[in-house]
């Protein structure tokens, strides 16, 4: 089976990692011949939404797509054309409490994250280019937690400070020690760089990676400084703020300045915890998205009405005479279902009826149902049974 693996987001740093994750996790799997470049693949994976290229070779080769997206950006991929893509692993990065409408074609993985380099870079203290390295790394609110701690920071007047932020205003709100960057992209390397992290997401894996003293500050709320008997709870929220916080939880001034006073000398090591979390993620990860690549694979060379169930996620309501396909979570009306459409599937909603009196739909019809996803193979059904 030949696949071929896009990364559709070039300019994001978790997009990189992802990338590089997914494309050693198949290169792994005997059964799958893999490249990034042949687009005449029976098989398109994604890392980030489709492009124009994707969608033509899906619409002329009927080829299967899968894309690998993360909950973060959930808000911005929440329609899914079901036409043009065959199965979506959501990275859950974020835990946004938003219902992807689609639960049939698609399931959540964990973090890919290679916490053990071959070579692992650690920088010294007193070479070090910055004190702390902040980079909160916020997807809801731009830079309002940042908001919250600015007076602690430009109270650390004898602290060389790297700030990460779009925000090119916070110049005009920091003293001089305080330095404003962009540095989404590049947070590996400016974490090398500092002695402490103050941050969410990535920027404290990083920091667990490179052995660096870390502070959790992020969108829910003040995390502070973990401990061995806490941190899988806050690897497991993905370091987003305080365990169990909501959004915009509150960042008590004088405890973060505390923390950073104190956390100066201590030397933290949760590698080991958090890399066995982590090999976990990816073992499980490596043997969900096998199945289920192969799964669809299979199915969609051998497509045919004889395997199918209806999907679950749509709905049938009848009105003024008439009947109606809807998304269940969404209340979409999908389509207007005629006499035979109904009868057809009807079939497969209530599929204990004798196969000998199976209700006839043209080819066109079934194709277009199966297209759209309203008719499932039972093989991909089973699969996304425990995916939620």
């Amino acid at each position: 089976m030949d696949v071929c693996i896009i990364q559709t987001i070039k300019d994001s740093f978790k997009y990189n990692i992802l990338y590089e994750s997914v494309f050693q996790m198949m290169n792994d799997v005997a059964e799958l011949t893999v490249s990034n470049n042949n687009y005449d693949a029976e098989c398109l994976i994604s890392v980030g939404n489709l492009t124009t290229e994707i969608i033509v070779k899906k619409r002329t080769n009927k080829c299967v797509v899968i894309r690998f997206l993360f909950r973060s950006d959930i808000s911005n991929n929440f329609y899914t054309d079901e036409t043009l893509i065959n199965y979506t692993f959501w990275v859950n990065d974020l835990d946004i409490n938003i219902l992807y409408p689609y639960l049939q074609t698609s399931s959540k993985i964990g973090i890919p994250f290679n916490l053990h380099a071959k070579e692992l870079y650690i920088q010294k203290k007193e070479n070090a280019e910055s004190d702390i390295y902040v980079n909160i790394g916020e997807t809801l609110y731009a830079d309002s937690a940042l908001f919250k701690i600015l007076r602690t920071l430009n109270r650390l007047t004898h602290y060389d400070i790297d700030v990460c932020s779009r925000n090119k205003d916070f110049v005009n709100f920091m003293n001089a020690n305080v330095h404003i960057e962009d540095s989404f992209c590049a947070i590996e390397e400016h974490v090398k760089k500092t002695k402490i992290v103050i941050g969410a997401g990535y920027p404290i894996l990083y920091a667990i990676k490179y052995r660096k003293p870390f502070i959790i500050v992020g969108e829910r709320g003040y995390g502070g400084i973990p401990n061995s008997n806490n941190i899988k709870h806050y690897f497991r929220e993905f370091f987003q703020g305080a365990i169990g916080g909501r959004f915009d939880g509150p960042l008590p001034e004088n405890l973060v300045y505390e923390d950073i006073q104190s956390i100066q000398n201590d030397e933290y090591d949760y590698s080991a915890e958090i890399g066995e979390i982590l090999s976990s993620y990816i073992e499980n990860m490596f043997h969900k998205v096998k199945k289920i690549i192969i799964s669809i694979i299979k199915a969609n060379q051998n497509a045919n009405d004889v395997n199918l169930q209806f999907n679950s996620d749509y709905t049938i309501i009848e009105g003024n005479g008439h009947y109606w396909l809807l998304n269940r979570f969404t209340r979409l009306i999908i389509k207007k279902l005629d006499s035979s459409e109904m009868s057809f599937l009807k079939y497969y909603i209530e599929p204990t009826q004798d196969n000998e009196n199976k209700p006839q739909l043209s080819e066109d019809k079934i194709i277009e149902l199966i297209d759209n996803k309203v008719l499932l193979q039972k093989a991909i059904c089973n699969l996304a049974i425990c995916n939620y």
